[in-house]
C-alpha cells in the first residue's frame, strides 16, 4: 500500500511539474502572438474586437491593443519583472489595473493572470479588470488556430462579470 501511495505521488507531482510554466517561457508565448486578430466584439459598443499585439521595447516589452482607433480603445502591456510575468492594463475607464502570471494555475497552453493591485483605482469599490486568461494557438497549427481571451471585471470588491472572446489571427 505504501508503495501505491509513494507510487502516486511521484506520477501526480511529475504530471504537475510538466503542466507548469515558467514566467520566461509565457512570456516567449505571448510574443509569439505579434500581429492581428479578430474576434467578436467583447462590448455592446463596439462592432468587432481587433486586438493588435506588438513585440517593443527592444524585445523587452508586448503591448495590446484593443479596439483600435475607436473610443474605447485601450491598450495593455506585458512584461517580465524580477521573474515575474506581469501586465498592466490602460483601461478607458481611467484606471490601471495589474495582474501577474499566476504559474500555479497555467499551463504552457493557458495563462492564467491574477489581479495584483493597481494605479487610479480601489478594488474593493472601484469597476477595474481583475483577471486574464489566455487559451493559447495550439504550437501544432500554424497560423490557425484560435486564441481565447477570458476576462473577469471587479466592482465593489466582488466579481461583476466575465466575458470570452475567440480570436483568429489576421494578420
Amino acid at each position: 500500500m505504501k508503495t501505491l501511495v509513494a507510487l502516486l505521488l511521484v506520477t501526480t507531482t511529475a504530471i504537475t511539474a510538466q503542466a507548469a510554466v515558467t514566467a520566461t517561457d509565457a512570456f516567449a508565448s505571448i510574443k509569439k502572438l505579434q500581429g492581428e486578430w479578430r474576434g467578436p466584439a467583447m462590448m455592446k459598443a463596439c462592432r468587432r474586437r481587433i486586438p493588435i499585439y506588438r513585440v517593443t521595447a527592444g524585445g523587452s516589452a508586448v503591448e495590446e491593443t484593443i479596439f483600435p482607433g475607436t473610443k474605447m480603445e485601450m491598450v495593455s502591456v506585458y512584461h517580465l519583472d524580477k521573474g515575474n510575468l506581469v501586465m498592466t492594463h490602460y483601461c478607458m475607464l481611467g484606471n490601471q489595473p495589474h495582474v501577474k502570471l499566476n504559474t500555479r494555475k497555467s499551463t504552457a497552453s493557458e495563462l492564467v493572470f491574477d489581479f495584483d493591485g493597481g494605479t487610479n483605482l480601489n478594488p474593493r469599490r472601484d469597476m477595474h479588470m481583475h483577471s486574464v486568461t489566455l487559451k493559447l494557438p495550439s504550437a501544432t497549427k500554424t497560423g490557425a488556430g484560435k486564441l481565447i481571451v477570458s476576462g473577469t471585471s471587479w466592482e465593489g470588491g466582488k466579481q461583476k462579470s466575465g466575458c470570452d472572446s475567440t480570436l483568429t489571427r489576421t494578420k
